[in-house]
């Protein structure tokens, strides 16, 4: 009986020993697929004049970085003018209540990453960009 039960302690044993191997090992194969997140940080910073109802100016000056993979980064890099210009156009057609307080701000960043996907959508027939990150942004 004593061998019997010995027996069974180390089929057990021996299951959840494969059954770890095996989630070690496919969650190693997960870890290896995923893209590592890339940083491009856009100098020199943007300072643009933006839409407003008054007769006055307005300015948007903002420090901006891209998120996006590494696979994608030397992409974004070598169509940088075109980059920069879909963010002065995009920043410029702004209007005063889109660029004021957090949510706007938050709008304003997720819309900026559309407009920059799609005009390197037109060139390159790819969508990079996961993120328009606004390490400062003041509007005057």
């Amino acid at each position: 009986m004593s061998l019997m039960i010995s027996m069974c302690n180390k089929s057990r044993f021996l299951a959840l020993v494969l059954l770890c191997m095996l989630t070690s090992i496919t969650g190693h194969a997960e870890d290896e697929t995923a893209e590592t997140p890339a940083y491009i940080e856009l100098k020199p910073n943007f300072v643009v004049n933006h839409l407003n109802s008054e007769d006055k100016l307005k300015y948007i000056k903002t420090s901006i970085s891209i998120r996006t993979d590494t696979s994608s980064k030397d992409l974004i890099e070598a169509n940088m003018p075109l980059v920069r210009d879909a963010l002065v156009m995009f920043l410029s057609s702004r209007t005063t209540e889109q660029v004021t307080g957090a949510i706007a701000r938050e709008k304003t960043r997720e819309e900026a990453a559309v407009a920059v996907n799609n005009a390197l959508q037109e060139e390159t027939n790819l969508s990079p960009v996961k993120d328009i990150l606004f390490a400062s942004f003041v509007t005057q």
